[in-house]
């Protein structure tokens, strides 16, 4: 991916593109395992523009994860482009305005979308079920295969991370994939965007994070919102697939009632 994701993807053992990928494709396996059947995972994530060995290309990290969901037992579905221009609206890299050198700009993500099994089944007038429905307007927004309305917005940098993940694209995700009730999982917790949006939605959550420093300001904010007190917080150790050296601390977990 990028620079960013350098160090931990090495304290995995993941010292090139392919190795990167393996550790996702264990993370793949992990969610389709821990899903009720008829769950559905939703995956936020760009391609990468990078240099390596000399040459500039593109690496197709959407495609690749459509594969490796796929192979985990996922069935994927339509998906969505989260279309996020941050910085100036005519941004461009290569050579300005001479052909043939230039390249597009690369201002879009992909939201993929995969179930595990069949629909969901509830019982009939499920009560948790009508009371999460979305008004008219919210389903032709949100079922809208581009979604240009919402733009990127800096996150603090937790553990020196930062990223461009505003809270309505995860509020949207759980409100079409999860009733009030429901336990939300992200296995890349992060700053907590999803975990905060998931409690503030009637939902309960579980994030994960491998990142030390981005666990520490992770469990340091949910216990400073009142969400989980600090007993309730966990850290385990534990040794991804072909990790080399598996860093001090591993899972935080914002589990139990939400408020």
């Amino acid at each position: 991916m990028i620079p960013q994701w350098d160090a931990l993807f090495r304290s995995l053992g993941a010292i090139d593109y392919p190795g990167m990928l393996r550790v996702l494709a264990s993370a793949w396996k992990a969610c389709h395992r821990t899903l009720v059947p008829g769950g559905i995972l939703a995956v936020n994530i760009g391609d990468a523009l990078r240099t390596e060995h000399g040459r500039f290309q593109l690496w197709p990290n959407h495609a690749e994860t459509l594969r490796a969901a796929t192979r985990a037992g996922f069935r994927p579905l339509p998906y969505l482009l989260w279309k996020k221009p941050t910085n100036r609206p005519n941004a461009f890299l290569g050579s300005g305005f001479l052909p043939p050198n230039a390249y597009v700009t690369l201002d879009c993500e992909f939201v993929l979308l995969f179930r595990k099994g069949d629909l969901r089944r509830f019982p009939p007038h499920d009560p948790a079920r009508s009371g999460s429905r979305f008004t008219r307007a919210e389903r032709d927004l949100w079922f809208s295969q581009v979604w240009s309305d919402v733009r990127g917005a800096r996150q603090g940098r937790a553990g020196g991370r930062s990223a461009a993940f505003p809270p309505a694209v995860p509020e949207r995700l759980v409100r079409i994939f999860s009733v009030a009730g429901d336990t939300v999982l992200d296995p890349f917790a992060g700053t907590g965007t999803t975990l905060w949006a998931a409690l503030a939605l009637g939902r309960n959550a579980i994030g994960v994070e491998w990142d030390p420093p981005v666990f520490d300001a992770l469990r340091e904010e949910a216990a400073r919102r009142e969400l989980v007190t600090r007993g309730r917080m966990r850290a385990t150790r534990r040794t991804a697939p072909g990790a080399r050296a598996p860093p001090r601390r591993r899972a935080g977990d914002t589990g139990g009632p939400s408020r």
